[in-house]
């Protein structure tokens, strides 16, 4: 009954940001009434969770590389199941940090979660913010042939050098909130974000967005969908 409730709680929340013309996906301002959970280190959205409690109701962006861990350490003897089922995600979290199981948010939508006993919902939203847009494969073209702004490629080296965009600077999204001073000349410059399907530089474009920067860009559907155009990609 607490997943019923919580779940209608979010269609009418969702029904209100409609009609007051917030859900526009084109309207480039921020949510200000959604708490997004966690907070988001060395490129992932580290949320903290107990083990025991009230249905838990988390709201996260899609693209968000997501941790869980267990703020009051559950049990030593027990492995703590987490199970999002529609997402397609079954693992167990670990008590060492640095080997914490992280899964990804690739759409947005609510979604029912389970920790051992504890259930709970993880709301995935889209990134709408002043000064952040996002650009189709054919939209970035356009803008790259007519006044290239910064082209950051937010990937592993690996994946960058399988094929990148002519002229992109490379900084993998796990370092990103370490070396983002080396951006900043680009704070007040058009960015342009793409990873490989737009879900990291999502992530990439909100770091930015937090730090300052006036105007920030993300290629939908990222290389994927700009080389599926036909469009040049590089290699090394």
């Amino acid at each position: 009954m607490k997943i019923k409730h919580l779940m209608m709680t979010l269609s009418i929340g969702a029904m209100m940001i409609a009609c007051n013309g917030n859900g526009d996906s084109n309207s480039g301002v921020e949510q200000e009434t959604v708490h997004i959970s966690g907070m988001v280190k060395d490129g992932y959205r580290q949320i903290n969770m107990s083990v025991s409690g009230e249905t838990e109701l988390l709201t996260v962006y899609r693209g968000d590389y997501i941790k869980f861990y267990l703020d009051d350490g559950g049990d030593p003897r027990t492995d703590y199941q987490l199970d999002i089922p529609e997402l397609q995600v079954s693992t167990v979290l670990k008590d060492n940090a640095a080997e914490q199981p992280y899964f990804k948010m690739k759409k947005s939508g609510k979604f029912q979660f389970r920790i051992g006993d504890r259930m709970g919902i993880i709301n995935v939203v889209e990134l709408r913010q002043a000064n952040y847009s996002e650009l189709s494969a054919e939209e970035a073209w356009q803008l790259l042939r007519k006044d290239p702004p910064l082209l950051l490629d937010v990937r592993t080296q690996g994946e960058f050098y399988r094929g990148y965009i002519k002229n992109a600077t490379l900084i993998p999204l796990q370092e990103l909130q370490a070396r983002s001073h080396e951006l900043e000349q680009y704070k007040n410059q058009p960015i342009l974000i793409y990873c490989a399907t737009g879900n990291r530089s999502t992530t990439a474009a909100k770091i930015l967005l937090d730090q300052g920067f006036k105007n920030v860009m993300n290629l939908r559907m990222g290389i994927v969908g700009w080389a599926s155009k036909g469009y040049d990609i590089q290699f090394r």
